[in-house]
């Protein structure tokens, strides 16, 4: 007999007829002692998002899935099902959507370190129904006897594993632990004076939740950080200089924040999911102003439109400022490594110190732009074709610094040259160009060898001709002379900032697009990598296009306010895609 995973568990439960907690919500049953919590209160809503997405006819059309629902293992999986759907008497669906009617809810109990699951069903009639079937089920498993009979408070429960099971009315309680599982069912039988909803932390995040919120979690920071749960998070150190400027503000808030919250909404044109957390500007160490600016009012500039955008980047981060508070930020070890680095980057801008003159001279307003390169009447043409991709940065002064960095750039093509000749590379030829704007440009391209001159297979370093450009206080360093000139040219409104403090956002279709460019070169590689033949290649790399395909954009953004601190994660999916 094929085995019953989740739904076997539900034979492992008795029906206590006598109690009624239909009215009760399950924050008032949870002890005041929770440390996280989770809900998702309308599970067959979730369940339609998923079964009934418009993109589902056009992915179980796909070849692999196909292939997948005719292998021997899924065969016995649906046989299974068809059993167990006959016992109950209704389809997997219906039966997942009765047990779930009226919410999930998840508890993590700090005083007895318990875990406990929360199922309300439709009604106590058919949460019986499923209790009786599905007990009669496991008895036909190999393991009859696994399922241990206990008693309290005159209530027959029920334990496999360590676990207990009991039902109540039309709840169904399991629990990890038969001292978490005791406490709940006290409540359940007799009520309680104090609950987690009662809980001031849990009221201020319950504030938060969304009215058509798919799912939400609450978590209980202070009692986490007293008890000693990853201390590391509240150390106020990172463990390197990329996840400091990624989520370094998150660190300090983490030392004081009383509580967090996790949201997560999906549609079937989205899935979003957003933490968030209080925040107070004063919570910020003087060595974190460098992440949020003074008074947390640090945003994101604007950045120029391109075509072909594939990602864009957009953040406040006063690198000057990281830069040279490192000793605080950074335990010894990476220390010594910005002081090497800060030696010689002092020793290449000529003196300059590199934190203070080179990186102060920026504005903390930065902007990353990638987008698909089109090699149409360009040659040669490298085989793997890479994005190209620019940092947009404004600079205080302008006059000063535009010919410094102007000499530096000059100097690093130099350099690179000289290196470049002694591995037999192809040389950068240097060229300077003024627009009419009054942009300027100072651009390279690799001068290739003759054989390579009209090739569409040259080497992956024809991706790349380094540049840079000044507009005004516009400072661009690109990896190509296309995107520099497109850059320097585009609009931008003056001290337009953005309306958070990160914003980033990839273009699924232009992902798709730069994929395509690159398929024959995939292909190879997947022959190579997994032993396919050209076909079955084909077929996977094609997969991977179609895939990528259905999703319209994702993004990500780090946004701080007076009083909360919060990421957002999206996913748009191409809901209309036939």
């Amino acid at each position: 007999m094929p085995r019953i995973s989740i739904l076997c568990c539900l034979c492992l439960i008795t029906t206590i007829d006598s109690v009624t907690a239909a009215d009760r919500s399950a924050s008032s049953l949870f002890p005041e002692t929770t440390v996280f919590y989770a809900e998702i209160t309308n599970p067959p809503d979730l369940i339609s998002t998923i079964f009934d997405h418009p993109l589902r006819e056009k992915i179980e059309s796909l070849e692999p899935y196909k292939m997948a629902t005719k292998t021997q293992g899924y065969r016995a999986f649906l046989t299974g099902r068809k059993f167990v759907e006959i016992q109950l008497g209704m389809e997997w669906r219906e039966a997942i959507e009765t047990l779930t009617a009226r919410g999930i809810y998840l508890g993590v109990d700090a005083a007895t370190q318990g875990v406990a699951l929360l199922i309300n069903s439709k009604d106590a009639e058919s949460l019986d129904l499923f209790r009786s079937k599905l007990l009669e089920l496991s008895k036909l498993g190999k393991n009859p006897e696994q399922i241990k009979e206990g008693e309290y408070r005159g209530i027959t429960a029920y334990e496999v594993n360590k676990s207990r099971f009991v039902v109540v009315d039309d709840w169904l309680l399991i629990a990890n632990n038969g001292e978490l599982g005791k406490v709940l069912l006290d409540r359940f039988l007799d009520g309680a004076d104090t609950s987690l909803a009662d809980n001031r932390n849990f009221q201020a995040a319950r504030k938060l939740r969304g009215p058509d919120a798919t799912a939400w979690a609450f978590a209980d920071i202070a009692t986490l950080r007293d008890a000693g749960v990853a201390p590391q998070l509240y150390s106020g150190q990172s463990v390197n200089p990329g996840v400091e400027l990624l989520v370094g503000g998150f660190l300090s808030t983490l030392q004081k924040s009383l509580y967090a919250s996790v949201e997560l909404n999906a549609s079937h044109q989205s899935v979003g999911l957003e933490f968030s957390m209080p925040h107070k500007p004063e919570w910020v160490p003087e060595e974190r102003t460098f992440y949020f600016g003074p008074g947390g009012t640090g945003r994101g500039p604007e950045l120029p439109r391109t075509k072909d955008t594939l990602f864009t980047l957009s953040t406040y981060r006063d690198f000057s400022e990281m830069w040279l508070r490192a000793g605080d930020l950074f335990d010894e070890n990476i220390n010594d490594g910005f002081a090497q680095a800060d030696a010689n980057l002092t020793t290449f801008f000529s003196g300059k110190d590199f934190g203070e003159d080179i990186l102060g001279s920026l504005t903390p307003e930065i902007g990353f732009v990638a987008s698909r390169q089109d090699f149409t009447n360009i040659l040669p043409v490298p085989t793997i074709k890479l994005p190209q991709f620019a940092l947009v940065v404004q600079l205080k002064d302008p006059e000063k610094m535009t010919r410094e960095l102007r000499r530096t750039f000059q100097s690093m093509i130099g350099f690179l040259n000289v290196v470049g000749a002694m591995e037999g590379r192809s040389q950068l030829e240097m060229d300077m160009d003024k627009l009419d704007n009054g942009a300027e440009l100072i651009t390279t391209a690799y001068i290739p060898d003759e054989d390579d001159a009209n090739s569409t297979r040259a080497e992956i370093l024809y991706n790349f001709s380094p540049s840079v450009g000044f507009f005004g206080e516009r400072f661009v360093v690109s990896s190509t002379h296309r995107l520099a000139r497109e850059l320097v040219q585009a609009d931008i409104a003056a001290d337009d900032p953005g309306s958070t403090n990160t914003h980033a956002q990839l273009q699924g279709g232009v992902l798709k697009q730069v994929l395509n460019d690159n398929r024959g070169q995939l292909v190879s590689q997947n022959m190579l990598s997994d032993g396919n033949s050209r076909e079955e290649a084909e077929a996977v790399i094609d997969l991977l296009l179609e895939v990528v395909g259905y999703f319209q954009n994702a993004s990500a953004n780090i946004d701080v306010t007076s009083d909360r601190l919060g990421i957002e994660l999206g996913l748009r999916v191409k809901a209309d895609e036939k």
